[in-house]
């Protein structure tokens, strides 16, 4: 089996794949954009293949930690490579082993567990002529039931795993859950364009049940000119970036959720080193935050983009910040104040028994997290939230 080189994300990813046969398609690329990465948490790919869901992980975020399982021998090689040449060796590994095998990865518990488990029952359909892609797409070596048990073993307390699954299978997916203990905390259908059926489901499931599932907005692959849309763009890296992201260190905590408030893109790293800021900064192209000036001097040293935000009072803070790179793109929602993910917007049905009655009774419109599926709804807070915001970026155009 020969391996070829593929620069992926306008080269940001280099990734070495068979040449026939096992290839990753966007399905890949939509389960990744649909796993959301807190900073800092352990994440594990089961049936990783060549690895593309941890390389996406760690381009787009910052975990501490990648591991995939790959029972075929020359997948995990080629995994083990795309980690090394993208540089990622020294957090991420690659375990050659069968992820049915309770003792596979000796116990270890991980924040994010994913999987894009193999499409079709074994013996359902017409199975490819090649091993490797044949392992792939039918549940030959491992079942549904098999990854759903793998995941629920492998997460800690909180820890939550995301899979896709073809449409049909949904009944199945969600029997196969709940004999392994798991609930289902967030499904998104995806579909090929509007008014196309749903092909595919995005699922996120967790050991503690909560208040249910709630259904994220429908995602369309391409609109009704087909093109691709601007989500998908992002996460193909054929849409650039319209405002700057940010890593905040643990100094300034509560700038971090001003950012986020107010629709940036802010991680925020409460425990972690200088050269990992450093590090993670200048890898992933976000502007570190910071008050260290030694952490600055190291930064400018290295060409990193770093700012360090004024004075002690987080509103003088995020006035700075919003003078030297400017008010968020028009209409950005806020973010999740806990995840830093994208918050969507949901259908008012969804957070029915979810929110308190009278919240429900008064309110319209609601939004859930992409990451946590917490549930808000706009108020008076956050409206003066956003006068103050456009308030102060007036302010400083005047200046």
């Amino acid at each position: 089996m020969r391996d070829a080189p593929t620069l992926f994300l306008r080269g940001a990813l280099r990734v070495r794949q068979p040449s026939s046969g096992y290839r990753f398609n966007v399905d890949s690329v939509l389960l990744a954009g649909f796993a959301w990465v807190r900073e800092g948490e352990r994440v594990l790919d089961l049936g990783t293949g060549t690895g593309i869901l941890l390389l996406l992980l760690a381009h787009w975020h910052l975990p501490s930690s990648l591991t995939g399982v790959e029972i075929q021998p020359e997948l995990a090689r080629l995994a083990a490579l795309n980690l090394e040449e993208n540089g990622w060796s020294e957090m991420g590994r690659v375990v050659e082993g069968d992820l049915r095998r309770p003792d596979g990865l000796g116990g270890e518990l991980f924040d994010l567990a994913v999987c894009n488990p193999p499409y079709y029952q074994a013996g359902r359909g017409m199975a490819s002529a090649d091993p490797a892609r044949a392992t792939a797409r039918q549940d030959a070596t491992a079942s549904l039931a098999d990854v759903l048990r793998a995941g629920a073993r492998c997460l800690r307390p909180g820890g939550r795993l995301v899979l896709l699954c073809p449409a049909p299978r949904l009944s199945e997916c969600l029997a196969e859950a709940a004999g392994a203990g798991l609930h289902p905390r967030l499904l998104r259908r995806v579909r090929s364009g509007p008014g196309a059926p749903d092909h595919v489901l995005l699922l996120q499931f967790r050991r503690e049940a909560g208040r249910g599932c709630v259904a994220l907005p429908d995602l369309h692959l391409r609109d009704g000119a087909g093109r691709y849309t601007p989500e998908v763009e992002g996460w193909l890296g054929d849409r650039p970036l319209e405002s700057p992201r940010f890593l905040c260190d643990a100094m300034i905590g509560k700038l971090a959720r001003y950012l986020r408030l107010c629709g940036l893109d802010a991680a925020y790293a409460r425990d972690a080193e200088d050269e990992w800021l450093a590090e993670q900064a200048g890898r992933t192209g976000r502007v570190l935050l910071t008050r260290d000036k030694p952490l600055l001097a190291a930064c400018a040293k290295r060409g990193i983009a770093a700012f360090e935000p004024p004075g002690d009072e987080p509103a003088a803070q995020f006035a700075a910040v919003l003078r030297r790179f400017g008010l968020p793109a028009a209409g950005a929602r806020p973010r999740c104040l806990d995840c830093n993910a994208p918050v969507l917007e949901v259908s008012r049905q969804e957070a029915l028994g979810k929110v308190p009655p009278y919240t429900y009774l008064t309110h319209r419109r609601f939004s859930a997290c992409s990451c946590c599926g917490r549930i808000t709804w706009e108020g008076s807070h956050l409206e003066r939230f956003e006068r103050e915001v456009r308030k102060l970026g007036s302010a400083e155009d005047r200046k």
